[in-house]
């Protein structure tokens, strides 16, 4: 299932398809392990949804189908209420060697896997312990409707990537 883009980016910033600017309160933030219960707290503003590896799976052999599932409701009913998030992956365990790097950024394009079909998700703010270039490439293959996201400066130099 392909989804149509609802968000672009340009000048490190979001803007909604139709050019509407759209605000980020990086305040509007909640770890994935209280989604399950979620009521958003500015619903004007994407909620930040910090997601750790280890919540995920650190590997194909310990991925956590049911965390995932449960993630995929959230976002369900976030976007049957028209709220939207960004997925923020936390490297809770040391990615500090080049596979480890790697095996992060599969954890997350599998998380992105079992959440393809919510609309609600307008992109995956990118890891400073994954390589941009790669993050940003490996999740838009069957995701190229997400915006990505930065803080780190380095990163923004490419005005397609958001600000937060």
């Amino acid at each position: 299932m392909k989804l149509e883009a609802l968000f672009t980016a340009r000048d490190n910033s979001l803007f909604t398809v139709e050019g509407q600017a759209v605000t980020l309160d990086s305040d509007n933030k909640i770890q994935a392990e209280q989604t399950f219960n979620l009521v958003a707290p500015k619903p004007d503003s994407p909620l930040f949804i910090y997601v750790p590896w280890t919540l995920v799976g650190l590997d194909e052999e310990s991925y956590n189908e049911a965390f995932l599932a449960n993630l995929r409701d959230v976002l369900k009913l976030m976007e049957e209420k028209k709220q939207f998030a960004i997925i923020v992956p936390v490297a809770d365990s040391a990615a500090d060697s080049p596979d480890k790097k790697e095996a992060f950024t599969a954890s997350m394009k599998h998380c992105a896997r079992r959440i393809k079909d919510c609309a609600s998700v307008i992109g995956f703010a990118i890891p400073e312990e994954a390589d941009s270039g790669y993050f940003c490439d490996e999740l838009s293959q069957k995701h190229s409707h997400y915006v990505f996201f930065s803080s780190d400066e380095n990163v923004l130099s490419n005005k397609s990537i958001v600000r937060y």
